[in-house]
């Protein structure tokens, strides 16, 4: 929700103190149950890419219940990135409470509606999986034409999720790194998340995802290397500052020392030098004359 304008920030750096270490539980949650949901999937209940829609269903009914269980597993990972987006929309509407309030619900309804669609899909899959093998002929035309009539609730719901979720990860990613939350490159991989949810290309969102929310786990902690921006500790909107700046920061009063040391007037050198130059001036326009 919206960060409310009585809140001081004082109140606000509390509140994320508070809730930094179930919002990276939340973090770290929602890539395990993102990791294993697939393996379980993939590796148990598909053993591998079936290379049709008919062994496709073939293999979900034989293992239906390592099916249902990715679903799930899956299910808990969009639930679980739910907090995370409250917990950092919260923070980032503190730091910017011009910001619409459609980002928190982004981020609460478009993992709601992905984790019920996948649920309702896969238990429609198994469902066709079953007439296709209960009667009919077993062909791969007749495995395409069950598939293809899917449930429309489920597609739906899917559909309006994966659209709710990408621009989440966008606008989340976006302007948590403008508020100083994240730095350029976090900002920019929770975009490119949400784009792979549209696009998904090679294997989807998946390793980018998990990048970023490992990452986000350790820096809800406070595990960042070379320390959090600046706008964890102030409550308001301070730029990330950049590896060079860091450097430069901590190298200032080296950089300082050569302001800072006697000049060479004030250490003598200055006058041995002066009447040397002057006695050569006047030797030169002796010969001059």
């Amino acid at each position: 929700m919206r960060a409310s304008p009585a809140v001081s920030e004082r109140e606000q750096l509390d509140w994320e103190a508070r809730w930094a270490k179930p919002a990276a539980a939340a973090a770290f949650a929602a890539a395990l149950f993102l990791v294993v949901g697939t393996i379980v999937r993939q590796a148990v209940a598909l053993e591998g890419n079936p290379d049709d829609e008919r062994e496709f269903l073939i293999a979900i009914d034989d293992r239906a219940g390592a099916f249902l269980a990715s679903a799930d597993l899956q299910a808990l990972s969009f639930i679980a990135l739910i907090g995370v987006f409250l917990y950092l929309g919260r923070a980032v509407l503190a730091r910017k409470p011009e910001l619409p309030r459609i980002l928190i619900w982004l981020g609460v309804v478009g993992p709601l509606l992905l984790a019920v669609a996948g649920v309702l899909s896969d238990v429609n899959r198994l469902d066709i999986a079953d007439r296709f093998l209960a009667s009919g002929a077993e062909t791969v035309e007749r495995a395409e034409d069950l598939l293809d009539d899917r449930s429309v609730l489920a597609t739906s719901l899917g559909s309006a999720g994966t659209l709710a979720i990408a621009v989440a990860f966008v606008l989340f990613g976006i302007n948590a790194m403008r508020v100083g939350l994240l730095t350029r490159f976090m900002g920019i991989i929770g975009a490119i998340v949400g784009a792979l949810y549209v696009i998904p290309l090679l294997a989807g969102p998946l390793i980018v995802e998990l990048i970023w929310l490992i990452a986000l786990g350790v820096l809800f902690l406070g595990h960042w290397p070379g320390g959090r921006g600046p706008a964890w500790e102030t409550g308001e909107a301070v730029e990330w500052p950049s590896g060079l700046a860091r450097q430069q920061e901590a190298t200032g009063e080296l950089g300082d020392a050569p302001a800072n040391e006697p000049s060479a007037a004030a250490n003598g050198n200055g006058a041995d030098d002066e009447p040397t130059r002057t006695r050569s001036s006047r030797k030169r326009k002796k010969k001059r004359r």
